[in-house]
């Protein structure tokens, strides 16, 4: 990871729980600001975990208008103070339209970009993720609202609680042949600990992002519960 670190990708892709993990992981040895930029998508926000954020001095700058019902593309000037922290995590909007209100921070990340990844998230079992065809296209239109190239691709393959190791290596399939069409390198690979396990045992030997599940809404635990 470098100081600047912007996690994008479709809905379903998982950046959000990607985002949160990344910077509660960073702040175990350094100041960290987590920059929730998600001012269309109403859940699986960052925002949504404040008081976990805030036991781990995480600081959360998010959009006037997350944790409500009213959603409106508007950024705060606070998201201007991420850029004089030690180190800041942004979690970008889930598709092209999302992403656009990080589009316009483009003035501040670019003296910065030799301190900056940002960084696809791949989840291969959500819809318009599922070939090479269907990520690229999404990799393009929101690299072009963000206006910044992408440098890499994290694996995140995953169906929720009924995950596998075989979702993970499917994904990691599918993301190789992303990186040999477009040049665009695979830097992580993510999930929960115990099938990262099987994923090296494999012989993959990718750096890895374990995942604790934070993004669970109380509607599909609700529906666990009654099983």
């Amino acid at each position: 990871m470098k100081r600047f670190n912007i996690f994008a990708g479709n809905y379903g892709s998982g950046k959000t729980e990607i985002s949160l993990n990344t910077a509660l992981k960073l702040a175990e040895t350094q100041q960290v600001t987590l920059v929730d930029m998600d001012v269309v998508n109403p859940y699986f926000r960052s925002a949504e975990n404040e008081a976990l954020l805030a036991r781990h001095s995480v600081k959360l700058i998010a959009p006037p208008y997350a944790n409500t019902n009213v959603d409106v593309p508007v950024l705060s000037a606070e998201v201007m103070a991420a850029f004089e922290s030690e180190t800041a995590v942004f979690d970008a909007g889930g598709d092209p339209v999302g992403a656009a209100a990080l589009g316009g921070l483009l003035q501040k990340f670019q003296p910065v970009r030799e301190d900056t990844v940002f960084y696809y998230v791949v989840n291969a079992r959500r819809p318009l993720q599922q070939t090479a065809g269907e990520i690229m296209d999404m990799m393009e239109q929101i690299s072009a609202r963000v206006r910044l190239k992408i440098d890499g691709l994290v694996n995140n393959t995953n169906l929720g609680r009924e995950s596998s190791i075989t979702d993970l290596l499917d994904g990691q399939k599918v993301c190789e042949e992303v990186s040999r069409k477009t040049g665009v390198p695979i830097l992580y690979v993510s999930g929960k600990p115990e099938i990262l396990v099987e994923f090296s045992n494999a012989g993959y030997k990718l750096p890895q992002i374990p995942l604790n599940i934070y993004t669970f809404p109380d509607w599909l635990v609700d529906a666990e519960s009654e099983k």
